[in-house]
C-alpha cells in the first residue's frame, strides 16, 4: 500500500487565500451624478485641447498671492517689465492693489488666530469685509486646491497637511525650481476649472459639447470588448461544415517545377 501523502496544513489567518475577498462591484452612479462626471470629463478633455488655457494672464487675479509665491518669485526683471506691458498699466494697478489687500487681510488673520485674548483686531475690520477679495488657495474648500497651493501630494487627502509648517501661516510651501512653480500653478487652475470656477469663461461651449466626451467613449470601447468571447476568423467558416477551405495559391508560390 502505497504511503499517504502528509495531510496539508490549515490555512494562515495571514494566508492571502484565507483573506481573498471577492471584489464587489460598484453601485451605480445616479443619473446626477453621471452627468456630473461627463461635464468635468469634458472639461478636462478641452484643457488637453487647449493647452494655452494656462498662459492666460487674467488668471493671476483667482489668486494673486498663489500666483507670486509659485510663479512671480522666478520671474527676472526683463520677464516681469515684459509681463507688465501685456497686462497693461490699469491691469497691472489693479493686481498689485488686489495683491496688497489681500496680503493684509492675511496678515490680520494671523494676529487674530495668535491673539491671546481671542478678541478682533481692531484693523481686521476693514479688511475681513471685503468680499472681493479672493480667499486664498491654500485655504480653500476643496482638498485638490488646497494641496495643489501648499505644495503637498496632490491627492486631495489632506495627508501631508502638515508638511507646510516651517512655511508662514496662510503661505504655501515655495516651489524649490521654476518648473515646479509652474506645475502646481497649471495643477490648481486646472482643479479649477474642472470645478467650475472660472466665472469669465463661457463653459456652455464645453458643457454642452459631446465631441469632447473622448473618455465616455474609450470606457464604453473597453466594455464592449470585455463582454466579447475571444475566437478566430476560420471559426465562424468551420461553424458552418465543411472544414476549413483550401486557399488557392497564386503568382510565385516558391515550390520549384522542374
Amino acid at each position: 500500500m502505497p504511503p499517504q501523502a502528509p495531510p496539508s496544513p490549515p490555512l494562515s489567518s495571514y494566508s492571502p487565500i484565507s483573506t481573498y475577498v471577492k471584489p464587489r462591484p460598484r453601485p451605480p452612479k445616479s443619473p446626477a451624478h453621471s452627468a456630473q462626471i461627463r461635464v468635468q470629463n469634458r472639461r478636462r478633455e478641452y484643457l488637453e485641447r487647449n493647452p494655452k488655457y494656462f498662459d492666460s494672464l487674467e488668471h493671476e487675479l483667482a489668486d494673486p498671492l498663489l500666483y507670486d509665491a509659485l510663479i512671480r518669485r522666478f520671474q527676472s526683471p526683463e520677464e516681469r517689465e515684459k509681463e507688465g506691458r501685456e497686462k497693461g498699466y490699469s491691469r497691472v494697478l489693479e493686481v498689485d492693489l488686489l495683491r496688497g489687500e489681500a496680503k493684509l487681510a492675511q496678515l490680520t488673520s494671523s494676529l487674530s488666530a495668535t491673539s491671546a485674548t481671542g478678541q478682533q483686531n481692531p484693523a481686521s475690520g476693514s479688511s475681513t469685509d471685503e468680499t472681493w477679495i479672493p480667499k486664498p488657495a491654500s485655504e480653500d474648500a476643496d482638498a485638490f486646491i488646497r494641496e495643489y497651493a501648499n505644495g503637498t501630494d496632490g491627492l486631495g487627502d489632506d495627508s501631508n497637511r502638515n508638511s507646510s509648517a516651517s512655511s508662514p501661516k496662510g503661505l504655501p510651501r515655495p516651489p524649490e525650481t521654476k518648473e515646479e512653480g509652474r506645475e502646481r500653478w497649471i495643477e490648481f487652475l486646472r482643479r479649477r476649472f474642472v470645478l467650475g470656477r472660472d466665472e469669465d469663461f463661457d463653459y456652455r461651449t464645453v458643457d454642452e459639447n459631446d465631441e469632447l466626451d473622448v473618455i465616455e467613449r474609450r470606457e464604453q470601447e473597453d466594455a464592449w470588448f470585455d463582454d466579447e468571447d475571444p475566437g478566430w476568423a476560420s471559426d465562424a467558416v468551420e461553424g458552418h461544415g465543411g472544414g476549413r477551405p483550401e486557399k488557392k495559391l497564386e503568382g510565385e508560390t516558391g515550390i520549384q517545377d522542374f
